[in-house]
């Protein structure tokens, strides 16, 4: 398989299959996400909650991991376009073509949920929100776990046999193994079976 550098990833922001999810995070989830953490910070003030962080460390709190997940998802995604030649949302783009166990794939099964993950707390931390950060975070995370490992799995399972199922087992869904992560900051192979 051939080899890609950081210069075919940063143009992948380029490709189709990237830039029609765009507008689904940038004009949709994002804003929807956001309303949420500030209809739950008013319910905060409502019980008499707490600041969940004071300016501006939420501010600096929240574009520190906007920036992470960002970077984590792209990273993914690039990944499903250049080693699987699909895209990260079938819907809008094609299913990939082939099993992805590389790069942040070698880590865990759906690495775009960490960095989604890491969005959705950035904005409770912005909006100041323990009902959000504390109770509505871990619900949304619960059902994309949901989602994920029971519809999303199934459907791979279904395209591509055993070699999912093994890769299924090999692979967890999205806790990474500390071991892989020093491997893949050495350099070395971060895969299944490495």
């Amino acid at each position: 398989m051939k080899e890609y550098n950081t210069t075919d990833r940063f143009k992948c922001l380029f490709r189709k299959e990237i830039l029609v999810v765009l507008p689904v995070y940038f004009l949709f989830l994002m804003p929807a996400t956001a309303v949420v953490a500030y209809l739950c910070r008013l319910l905060d003030r409502y019980l008499g909650l707490p600041l969940l962080i004071s300016w501006p460390y939420n501010l600096i709190s929240f574009i520190v991991l906007i920036l992470a997940g960002a970077f984590i998802i792209f990273w993914s995604y690039t990944y499903l376009v250049l080693e699987g030649e699909g895209g990260p949302i079938p819907p809008f783009s094609n299913d990939t073509k082939r099993l992805v166990t590389t790069g942040p794939y070698g880590l865990v099964r759906h690495p775009s949920i960490i960095g989604k993950l890491l969005g959705v707390i950035g904005l409770g931390l912005l909006f100041q929100s323990v009902t959000f950060t504390f109770i509505l975070v871990p619900l949304l995370l619960a059902g994309s776990l949901i989602l994920n490992a029971r519809i999303q799995e199934k459907i791979a399972i279904e395209r591509l046999g055993d070699e999912y199922v093994k890769y299924r087992e090999e692979v967890p869904l999205i806790v990474p193994r500390f071991s892989k992560i020093v491997e893949m900051l050495k350099g070395t192979k971060a895969g299944p079976g490495s």
